[in-house]
């Protein structure tokens, strides 16, 4: 292909600057390629996807086009100017928004190769001249910008927590021979009451009312071992531009540590308390969910709902 290609001659190039730079230590004077022109026979070819091919002619063979390249030198200030940031270059690409690959080609020939970019496209022109300039169907394009909208899917489960090591065992110490002593006279066991069991009072959770719990109000319980620091939340499309992700935990904003297309990093507090974990993207409607310390996940449905377990009759409180 062409862009390989290219790519192996710059890189060819780039190693000679390296050794260049290497070479001016010890001097000041030296030489460098000012520019690079190439005359190729070859023969032209385009597959299905839309990738021009090139395949060099052989000895005697006829037919072949003369393909001439001119390389010229350019500076990182002009590579800034003429190229797309990288953020912007991470955004959803088209292949994540179930076009048809040659609907992909269409959205590329108007300069698009990802969901920032046809956003931006779509605020400048519209959906319908997007349409018609990349010749799809309306509809087509509306599904692919809804397909790309963020949504934030199941919880990871947190980083594991490494177990503490057993304590190693002191080396065994010689101690000296035991001498039997005479039987001494004991005194008849004692014989005292069962200790009547207690149960232990339920841990309040904090901030959550029976509002907070609808008729899927188990799979909105989230279970965090309070010693964990970071709790990892999948999704996809989550570096949308118009939509940055918030998460707060009792109203408290989080750090978010990582975000990336399909997963988002937040840093939990120390010794952080139970509550309301609310994710927003941009301006939709947040999710919530009831974060718990695993054997406090039971009691906040409980608490939520004015079930008492502890009732003799189990009912509500």
């Amino acid at each position: 292909m062409v862009e390989e290609f290219i790519s192996s001659i710059t890189n060819q190039l780039d190693r000679v600057q390296d050794a260049l730079r290497i070479k001016a230590v010890n001097r000041p004077l030296t030489y460098a390629l000012k520019e690079l022109h190439l005359e190729l026979k070859v023969f032209v070819d385009m597959d299905p996807q839309g990738q021009v091919l090139l395949r060099a002619a052989g000895p005697n063979e006829v037919g072949a086009s003369t393909l001439a390249m001119d390389f010229t030198t350019i500076t990182k200030p002009m590579i800034e100017e003429n190229t797309i940031s990288l953020a912007a270059s991470r955004s959803t690409p088209l292949d994540n928004l179930g076009l048809k690959p040659e609907e992909q080609m269409k959205l590329e020939r108007l300069g698009v190769t990802n969901l920032a970019q046809l956003e931006r496209l779509k605020g400048s022109t519209g959906v319908s001249t997007v349409a018609r300039m990349a010749d799809m169907s309306i509809d087509r394009l509306r599904s692919a910008l809804q397909t790309g909208q963020p949504r934030l899917g199941g919880v990871a489960p947190p980083r594991p927590v490494p177990a503490p090591r057993p304590p190693v065992a002191p080396p065994p110490v010689a101690r000296p021979p035991v001498v039997a002593r005479p039987p001494v006279a004991t005194r008849p066991p004692v014989v005292r009451p069962a200790p009547v069991f207690v149960p232990p009072p339920r841990r309040p959770l904090r901030q959550l009312d029976a509002e907070s719990f609808e008729a899927d109000a188990p799979a909105s319980v989230l279970e965090v071992d309070p010693r964990s620091r970071v709790l990892a939340l999948s999704g996809s499309n989550l570096m949308h531009e118009a939509y940055p992700p918030e998460v707060r935990l009792n109203g408290e904003a989080l750090e978010i540590e990582e975000l990336d297309d399909d997963r988002l990093v937040v840093r939990l507090p120390q010794d952080f308390e139970p509550g309301a974990l609310e994710v927003r993207l941009g301006d939709r409607d947040p999710q919530c969910y009831a974060l718990v310390h695993p054997f406090s996940a039971e009691d906040a449905i409980a608490d939520a709902m004015g079930h008492d377990p502890w009732a003799p009759d189990g009912g509500t409180r």
